[in-house]
């Protein structure tokens, strides 16, 4: 599978926004490589952007096989006089990890985890492969959300009042949120939201409680799998756990659409492990 960090629409974004001097850019059989200020090759979107932000949760070869990477490799430690190369949030269950640990004598480096849910086929299934603690708990916040007025609202084309509110609401959601949404951090994200990506859909839900909106939710989906790419949230609704109950419905949308994986994408914060998510382990190569 090609996620959606790997397309020429990702990657023509990224390069709007965070690419300053095209000749930094190695185009080698469709993968897009930058050369850093101090010369390390990186896949196209996984440097460091604005306020050392990390922006792009997986790093993938498209159709990757040994002779398209080695050659690779080669090509940029070599003609490009590259001190090294490097492939950061590899996945674990992908074919480039497999091929990339093949091609070094290096053992790969673990960065970050990725928690996941492969989805059941109905809610209560769900439910029920929770540990028992996070499921009463659950239960709980859901029966106290039904004490309130509330409803849950996505929308499924871009919308520019949509985007201002998501954006509202995740530099509500705390201080370091606040200062990583910056405006060139908003535009970039406006310009993925916009963008038409072939194989998924990138669209917003939102949680609304007596008529505010109280949580908002950016994500990717495809036939197969729900990316949970962003969030914000209103501290004034934490009474009611807006955050989490929004990505409680997204998971149960997720299974009546016969979805088969719901990813939370990088990082180990609590509630995707409340939630019942798995870590994919994520890797980081290098060569020489």
């Amino acid at each position: 599978m090609t996620y959606p960090f790997q397309t020429t629409e990702y990657r023509t974004v990224f390069k709007k926004h965070f690419v300053a001097d095209p000749s930094t850019i190695v185009l080698l059989n469709n993968t897009e490589y930058e050369l850093l200020s101090d010369k390390r090759a990186v896949l196209m979107g996984m440097k460091l952007v604005l306020n050392g932000q990390e922006i792009t949760d997986f790093g993938e070869i498209e159709h990757p096989s040994q002779e398209t990477i080695s050659s690779h490799v080669q090509t940029l430690l070599h003609t490009y006089k590259a001190p090294f190369v490097q492939y950061d949030f590899i996945r674990e269950d992908s074919p480039t990890f497999q091929l990339l640990a093949k091609l070094t004598s290096f053992p790969p480096i673990l960065k970050e985890v990725s928690p996941f849910i492969i989805l059941p086929t109905t809610w209560d299934a769900y439910l029920e492969s929770l540990e028992r603690t996070n499921r009463k708990e659950l239960k709980r916040k859901l029966n106290r959300l039904n004490t309130t007025a509330h409803r849950f609202r996505s929308i499924d084309k871009p919308s520019d009042t949509a985007f201002e509110e998501f954006i509202r609401l995740h530099r509500l959601s705390d201080s370091s949120k606040s200062a990583f949404m910056t405006e060139g951090m908003k535009s970039f994200f406006y310009d993925l939201y916009t963008s038409h990506f072939p194989a998924w859909n990138m669209q917003l839900v939102f949680l609304d409680i007596e008529d505010k909106p109280a949580a908002s939710l950016l994500y990717f989906e495809n036939n197969e799998e729900v990316l949970l790419y962003n969030s914000g949230y209103d501290p004034a609704y934490k009474f009611y756990s807006a955050g989490l109950l929004l990505c409680a419905h997204l998971i149960q949308q997720g299974i009546e659409k016969k979805k088969m994986k719901f990813d939370f994408l990088r990082g180990n914060e609590r509630y995707k492990y409340d939630l019942g998510g798995v870590d994919c382990k994520l890797y980081q190569f290098m060569f020489t």
